[in-house]
This record gives structure tokens, C-alpha cells and sequence, in this order.
């Protein structure tokens, strides 16, 4: 039996699937962090990790906002807080449906 995904779904899940962009949402999925934060948790470089946070959230997996951070190191600097959006389970349960 072969199954086809539509070309839609088979995108997204292209994107998701990726090893680095699926540490990613994963580690998201517990809490939202910045970009330092990210790369020093999977043990990745920064402009690795932004470059894969940039495609997530172009492609509505990921959504950002900057924040002022509170911490005693980074008071009063604007930090980008990266968050999953709901696009990743809605694409999960798209996937599983097909399937």
C-alpha cells in the first residue's frame, strides 16, 4: 500500500523532520528561550541555530517577540524570544490523518 501526503503537508513535514529544526521545536515546546540559550542547550553554533529558526518561523512553526530582559547579566537589553506556534501539532495531526 503506498500513501501519498498531499504537497503541503509533505513540505511542512520536511521542515519539521529536519534534525536540528526537530531539537529545536522540541526544546521550544517545553519553554520559550532565546537564540543563546537554544544553541548552548543543543550544543550548536548560534548562526546554525538561527538559520533553522529563521525557516521555522518563516514557515509559521515558530513565532518570535523581544522581551526585556530581567536577568542581572542582560538587565534592560531586548532579547528575541522564540515560542512554538500551534501550526506544529495542527501538522503533526495533518501527518497522522494521512497516514
Amino acid at each position: 500500500m503506498v500513501v501519498k501526503l498531499d504537497d503541503k503537508t509533505l513540505q511542512e513535514a520536511h521542515i519539521l523532520l529536519h534534525p536540528i529544526r526537530y531539537r529545536e521545536v522540541k526544546l521550544l515546546a517545553e519553554k520559550p528561550m532565546h537564540i543563546n540559550e537554544i544553541a548552548k542547550t543543543l550544543g550548536e553554533e548560534r548562526r546554525l541555530v538561527g538559520y533553522h529558526l529563521r525557516t521555522l518561523e518563516d514557515y509559521g512553526f515558530v513565532s518570535s517577540k523581544y522581551v526585556i530582559s530581567e536577568e542581572k547579566r542582560s538587565r534592560g537589553k531586548a532579547l528575541k524570544i522564540f515560542s512554538v506556534t500551534d501550526k506544529v501539532d495542527q501538522t503533526i495531526t495533518s501527518m497522522k490523518r494521512e497516514l
